[in-house]
């Protein structure tokens, strides 16, 4: 998922997600002639205090979102901004005048995301006994040596062995693999030594663990591996083993083991392009698969001296019906072995890794082997990350959540209006995808904005050209030709005005548009005779070459002066304008129809296709499935993976709450029957909500698209009080007027837990094959559709995975992950309002007003995939402030939080029941921090490992960039274009950035140095983490290992500036039900964000 950043509901963020990621340059629209006018507008309108002043204004009170309330009905909306060009602005002449620091508002955000990830507990407790962190010249020849004695004597060894047997080893390790073919002998390779040296230390370690320490037995085992000789020792044969399955538990630890001892998986011929990965991933499960086997194992007992022995001994674990078939063609035959079972093989655990061992160990053979489906089903499951099956695992928990998008299907396809009604209420029969059906897509689909409107542009245009050749034809009437040029005036008008009001469905010509088409299409009218060129007649095209669009016709000279041709013109112009009515995709449709027909001619597909297109566009995306049919609601998942754009994700929710909410003291005093002069009450505000929440996610990132479906379970209690003062205003206190005001801390906890599909956006990352994410997603889901009897839906979840098992087993594109989310959100909401009321004695209504600030002092999210081959591990933090305003009849409750994006995947707020009124939410801002580590096949991707800094106004965004403009100018090239790159695309954001809902940041990724660092040393730390009981001087070497882990992530230079982003946040959410002392209420939600503008490092 797109890992977008936490962000506190007043206003979105990007984990996530997004979900979600701004890598493309800032698209260039199709600049119309109209947008020129517009755009000189805003320049003649840029300056002076009074301007500034205005656009001071304007930005702040931009509302951020918009609810409307009636009785037990809520529903709060942000809509995408309009499509319009980009503004043609001129970047400031000089930069600023020094080095200024970052925000305030920044805080200590990511050193905050550094402790989620890496705990600094863990770094510093042996701080008093050791060095921070690694030797600086480790990945030296002489470092790497130097470190490899001293781990063998103070860790591994602890002081049983010999020094001189340590020396002995290291000695050896050095001139086998520092001086050897992967290290360079009498010269300097291009990394420094850097790759020998991690080499050399990931070796060491992997003797140490395969011989317990022991350096003659690791000295033996270092030879045989690196020889490939058979040794006749088996000790030394098993050694050799071990020291492979210590080597192979990461993906790093492979590379090494491949580097140093090419020997141990060689070549296979295949035709599939495929084939060397799955083979390759196919030898690391397998030794994952026996190092998982072998933990149980005695230390002091010989091990199996190969993997096809140990599936050998361990096939006996297993059930009859599942025990290897060694009379299959497509299965290598396992060796015969007459020993009984070892003890410690006899573990009901065992069985996934054993059959996960016997299908590795066929794939290694034969990429193209085809394996029973218990070991294809095994290995599907091993090498996702699961070690275990049956009820209760994780393994059964990822397969019942994934079925749950059938029932998700089934519920969203009921047309009962009861059924759909009470759908969420208690957080029972919730399906998300009825948020699709009510809602939409949202606008979340919907490109940058000048990109959306150079689609309106070349739809218009395409319908302007053919107008132009009709108003050019010599056989069309007077009355025809009028026709025309009215619409072509029509269409330039149109275009004109969108420019600067922004692109909507529909617009209605004003008297002043209308005046000013009249002008123009006088002017494309000519007012004189046409007559051929061979006439001798002086040549004048000045009219035609306006009717023609600025170019003559080669064939027709206009002369003379008719005033009759004039008057006529005028008269069919002003006859034309009384039957425009509103421009919209609709009537440009009936005017192709019409311009077409005329001669007898079809409208072109490529111009129907624009104006559906741009119809599409203009409502918001047009994917909204008609509930009667689960396949049109999968239909409907298909589409949003085929039209969902480059690193977007769109979030769909709905469920319910019950709980216990305080009442407002104004609502209080509205049970009395009378009202005493004055009166003043205070009491407690406590509640306590708790909720269920349905979530199905479709988006996609740099390195793979997803489809999550998942369930989020969030509760919310809050302390405070509140106090109201009031007064009579007559004596039998029918009519009264009051103040009240409010304070509550509240404390918010939850987050998605689910499943996550990941599929890869190109093979390898070939550049070739961008969308592949979206042609194996559409597989997967095509095939879960038909993996029941008869090709048709599954009956339950073990049908769905053997349909995913059958076709997608060894596929190193596709992940299954379950994704455990956990956010916290604590805040202090400040409140004020005054109300009227007048009636009976009995009833009493009338207008309130209220206003209410909400502060968030600190938002956390933290997202970790606990299995798959695919997996993110992201931490967020983020805080802000925003103020909301409502206004309502008889009572006014706190207004309902906006939807909101919050780390990968959306937390959704409680919100509370307004009755019968308005609300919106203004002076929205925020801060927030991001650290996403990506891992593919166990290695880290730095591409796809990124750092973002965000910010909710553009006065803080633009302090952080002028702070690191110097970096900045030298990651887009330098020089003066650089500059004028920078400061242009910054001009341009500043045009745009009055709305509350926006967010601009900053993407750094890390570089590919560190990114081989952390490999490094999270294969370290793999090793001494799993240690049931480490020595004291192993858990100091693991201390050390977290501390380096923490320098490369928080070093400035493990990061480079990536590009540069403007996001907002959208979404509608609809909520039903009571909220006044009682609390049970269903609600529906799409949201996410739009990326708006962006700045490339790479552009």
């Amino acid at each position: 998922m797109s890992g977008r950043i936490t962000s506190p509901p007043m206003a979105s963020s990007s984990v996530a997600s997004h979900g979600n990621e701004p890598v493309s340059d800032t698209a260039r629209g199709n600049d119309s002639s109209a947008s020129t006018d517009s755009n000189a507008a805003r320049r003649r309108g840029s300056g002076g205090m009074l301007s500034q002043l205005q656009s001071t204004v304007k930005r702040t009170l931009r509302a951020t979102s918009k609810t409307v309330a009636f009785p037990f009905y809520t529903k709060t909306s942000t809509a995408p901004s309009r499509a319009r060009p980009a503004p043609d602005v001129k970047p400031a002449e000089t930069p600023p005048p020094r080095r200024m620091g970052p925000p305030r508002a920044l805080g200590h955000k990511h050193e905050r995301n550094i402790d989620a990830i890496v705990p600094q507990s863990k770094a510093i407790d042996a701080r008093a006994e050791i060095r921070f962190g690694l030797p600086e010249d480790m990945h030296t020849p002489e470092g790497a040596t130097r470190y490899i004695g001293t781990q063998w004597r103070e860790v591994e060894a602890n002081g049983n062995f010999s020094p001189a047997a340590v020396d002995r080893l290291a000695t050896a390790i050095a001139e086998r693999v520092l001086a050897g073919p992967v290290g360079t002998h009498g010269s300097v390779p291009a990394d420094g030594h850097r790759q020998a040296a991690s080499h050399a230390i990931m070796l060491s370690d992997a003797l140490a663990h395969a011989t317990g320490g022991d350096p003659v037995r690791a000295h033996a085992a270092l030879h045989a591996l690196l020889d490939g000789a058979h040794h006749e020792d088996p000790r030394v044969r098993a050694d050799v083993l071990a020291t492979q399955i210590a080597l192979g538990a990461s993906g790093t630890g492979l590379q090494t083991l491949l580097a140093l001892a090419p020997h141990v998986l060689p070549p296979h011929e295949a035709g599939d392009g495929g084939a060397p990965e799955i083979r390759r991933e196919a030898f690391r499960h397998a030794l994952r698969a026996a190092d998982h086997l072998l933990r149980s194992k005695p230390a002091d007992e010989i091990g199996p001296t190969s993997l096809e022995e140990l599936a050998a001994l361990a096939d006996k674990a297993l059930p009859v019906a599942e025990r290897a078939r060694t009379n299959s063609s497509r299965v290598a035959a396992l060796p015969a072995t007459p020993e009984p079972m070892p003890a410690w093989l006899a573990n009901p655990h065992n069985t996934l890794a054993i059959k996960a061992l016997q299908a590795a160990n066929a794939l290694r053979a034969d990429p193209a082997a085809n394996c029973p489906p218990h070991q294809a089903a095994a290995y599907m499951a091993w090498r996702n990350g699961f070690e275990r099956e049956g009820p209760g695992t994780d393994l059964e928990k990822t397969q019942q959540r994934f079925f749950k998008l059938f029932t998700y299907t089934e519920r969203a396809a009921k047309t009962g209006f009861g059924v759909r009604a009470l759908s969420g209420f208690l957080g029972k029969q919730k399906s998300p995808l009825s948020a699709l059906q009510n809602f939409g897509t949202g606008g979340l689909l919907l490109g940058h904005p000048e990109q959306e409107f150079a689609r309106f542009t070349d739809t218009v245009d395409a319908l302007r050209t053919r107008l132009v050749e009709q108003i050019q034809n010599p056989s069309a009437s007077q009355e025809s030709k009028a026709r025309y040029a009215v619409r072509v005036a029509t269409l330039d008008q149109w275009q004109a005005r969108m420019a600067v009001k922004g692109l909507r469905s529909s617009y209605k010509l004003s008297s002043s548009d209308l005046k000013k088409i009249e002008v123009r299409a006088r002017a494309l009218l000519p007012d004189r005779p046409a007559l051929g060129r061979n006439e001798e007649t002086p040549a004048s095209n000045e009219s035609r070459e306006r009717a023609s669009g600025g170019a003559a016709s080669p064939d027709l000279v206009i002369v003379g002066d008719d005033e009759g041709r004039r008057t006529r013109n005028r008269e069919a112009v002003r006859a034309e304008l009384k039957t425009l009515g509103k421009m919209s995709p609709e009537q440009l449709r009936a005017w192709a129809n019409e311009s077409w027909s005329a001669a007898d001619d079809g409208v072109p597909a490529y111009v129907t296709e624009k104006i559906d297109t741009l119809q599409t566009r203009l409502s918001g995306g047009g994917i909204r499935p008609k509930p009667g049919d689960a396949n049109t609601q999968f239909d409907a998942i298909g589409e949003l993976v085929r039209q969902m754009p480059d690193t977007y994700d769109v979030r769909f929710t709905s469920g319910g709450t019950l709980g216990v909410v305080g009442v407002p003291p104004e609502s209080l005093k509205a049970f009395s029957k009378h009202l005493k002069v004055p009166t003043f009450t205070a009491v407690p505000d406590v509640g306590y909500v708790q909720g269920r929440n349905a979530v199905i996610d479709v988006g996609s990132n740099q390195h793979f698209g997803h489809i999550f479906i998942g369930s989020d379970v969030r509760r919310t209690a809050y302390l405070g009080a509140g106090a109201f003062f009031g007064w009579g205003l007559d004596k039998k206190s029918h009519f009264s007027a009051g103040v009240s005001g409010g304070l509550r801390r509240s404390y918010e906890r939850g987050g998605p837990r689910g499943v996550t599909i990941r599929t890869r956006r190109s093979d390898n990352e070939r550049p070739g094959s961008p969308d592949a994410w979206r042609t194996t997603m559409l597989d997967i889901l095509d095939t879960v559709r038909h993996a029941g009897p008869n090709d048709e839906a599954p009956r339950n979840a073990g049908e769905m995975w053997g349909g995913v098992v059958q076709r997608f087993w060894k596929d190193p594109s596709v992940s299954i992950n379950w994704t455990d989310n956990r956010d916290k959100t604590s805040s202090t909401t400040a409140s004020a309002g005054a109300t009227l009321r007048g009636g009976t004695a009995k009833t009493k209504w009338g207008p309130s007003l209220g206003v209410s600030h909400r502060s968030v002092s600190q938002a956390k999210n933290r997202l970790e995939d606990q299995t798959g081959s695919q997996v993110l591990n992201t931490a967020t933090n983020s805080s802000g402030r925003a103020t909301s305003v409502s206004a309502s009849l008889v009572e006014g409750m706190p207004s309902a939080a906006m939807p909101h994006h919050s780390g990968h995947l959306a937390a959704l707020s409680f919100p509370s029941q307004p009755y019968v009124g308005i609300g919106t939410t203004l002076f929205a801002t925020n801060t927030n921090a991001a650290l996403r580590i990506a891992r593919d096949g166990d290695q880290t991707i730095p591409e796809h490992t990124f750092k973002d800094t965000e910010f909710g106004t553009f006065k803080d965004f633009k302090q952080f960039v002028d702070t690191y403009r110097s970096e900045w100018l030298t990651s887009l090239g330098g020089g003066d274009e650089a500059r004028k790159k920078l400061d242009t695309w910054v001009a341009r954001v500043r045009e745009g950035a009055d709305a509350g809902n926006l967010i601009m940041g900053e993407r750094a990724h890390m570089t590919r140095q560190a990114g081989k660092n952390m490999d490094f040393l999270l294969h370290r730390k793999q090793r001494l983490a799993r240690l049931e009981k480490p020595t004291p001087a192993q858990a100091r070497e693991l201390a050390r290992i977290d501390a380096d882990i923490r320098q490369v992530l928080g070093n400035e230079n493990s990061w480079r500036r990536a590009s540069l982003y403007v996001l907002e946040s959208i979404g509608t959410q609809r909520t039903l039900g009571l909220s006044f002392l009682l609390n049970a209420q269903s609600s529906q939600s799409v949201g996410g964000v739009r990326e708006v503008a962006a700045l490339s490092a790479s552009s």
